[in-house]
């Protein structure tokens, strides 16, 4: 070859505009250069499961038997995974069935696959030792609900190495402190939910007029409650229920003030040194009635009650403590009430920030 000729050989390729433009055949797209994530959203992994047990077995008439399916079947999904692969995995050699490097390669992949699932009910098993972190819980004062304690408690038998915070605040801070994602759960009553919020009904809190011992009332009953609209009350302020604030006007209840407090145990407090009339919540007015404390005014009248919901941000970030918290919730609450919260439902042990 001349030296002009050889320059011309070694004259660069012009690849302006289109990638093929100098007339050389097209390349045939590779399986690299296919989309990963359509890719694997439309992989059958069922087939990767039946090409792992044509491995196993050494074959498509032994893997057949042991998983009990025509042979057929199984040769077909073999067929169905090489062209979704866009690969030739395995053939027969002069010793019968073996395998290609592509089908030596997948091979490993599946025998990953399944070595992290032989470990998923180990890994459940010892998920109580491995949960940490914290999880915080801000409750309205005065709650007493035999549910919420054994949940929380269950919780921590379970997870003993996750730290549990409790507050207690009214039942509008609660809600704040929700939206600004500054806790985790909330237990609080609502006469009106909100629409960016979580609520679980959790249960029925109902409100009693009690007195305590020194009370001039103590040990009278009543049957009306407009009787009780002279005498002076202690009110709870802003973290009194609307049921309750509408039951008593509608009985002319607390033109007299005797006491406010805007916390239940200062309410308790100024009740039981005899100082008004106020409305507790049953549960927690129960023990210090049967002490001798307090004393219900209308034992037998129907009584305003509020529900109280477990509420959640569905926007927080998702925190696997506070997941399987509120799957305790879900547990222990009676099974007359559904439970529906996608939260607790479903949990994301891949997507969690602790």
């Amino acid at each position: 070859m001349d030296q002009k000729t050889f320059a011309s050989a070694q004259t660069p390729l012009s690849f302006t505009g289109s990638r093929n433009t100098v007339g050389l055949p097209r390349a045939k797209e590779t399986f690299a250069d296919k989309d990963m994530a359509t890719f694997s959203r439309n992989l059958d992994w069922n087939l990767l499961k039946t090409f792992y047990e044509i491995i196993q077995s050494g074959g498509v008439s032994r893997a057949s038997r042991s998983l009990c399916r025509k042979q057929p079947a199984v040769s077909l999904a073999l067929k169905r995974l090489e062209a979704q692969l866009d690969v030739r995995l395995c053939g027969r050699g002069p010793k019968g069935f073996c395998l290609t490097d592509e089908g030596v390669l997948i091979g490993e992949i599946c025998a990953t696959i399944s070595e992290l699932v032989q470990r998923m009910p180990r890994k459940l098993a010892n998920l109580s030792e491995e949960v940490a972190g914290r999880v915080s819980i801000q409750v309205v004062s005065g709650l007493v609900c035999d549910t919420l304690d054994r949940s929380i408690s269950r919780f921590h038998e379970n997870h003993p190495n996750t730290e549990i915070i409790i507050d207690i605040s009214t039942w509008e801070t609660v809600v704040t402190a929700l939206l600004r994602d500054e806790i985790d759960i909330g237990v609080a009553p609502a006469s009106a939910r909100r629409a960016d919020l979580n609520y679980e009904f959790l249960f029925e809190e109902v409100y009693r007029p009690y007195v305590g011992f020194g009370h001039p009332l103590y040990g009278k009953t009543f049957h009306d409650p407009d009787a009780l609209a002279d005498e002076a009350f202690i009110l709870t302020g802003a973290d009194e229920p609307d049921a309750l604030t509408e039951f008593r006007m509608q009985h002319g209840l607390g033109r007299n003030v005797a006491g406010i407090s805007e916390h239940l145990d200062g309410a308790m407090r100024l009740t039981s040194l005899g100082v008004g009339i106020c409305f507790l919540p049953e549960g927690f007015a129960d023990p210090h009635v049967r002490s001798g404390l307090l004393w219900p005014l209308l034992p037998n009248y129907s009584h305003p009650s509020m529900p109280v919901f477990i509420i959640t941000n569905p926007r927080a970030p998702r925190k696997l403590a506070r997941q399987l918290l509120l799957v305790e919730f879900a547990s222990a609450v009676d099974c007359r009430y559904s439970w529906q919260s996608s939260e607790a439902a479903n949990i994301d042990l891949n997507n969690t920030a602790d």
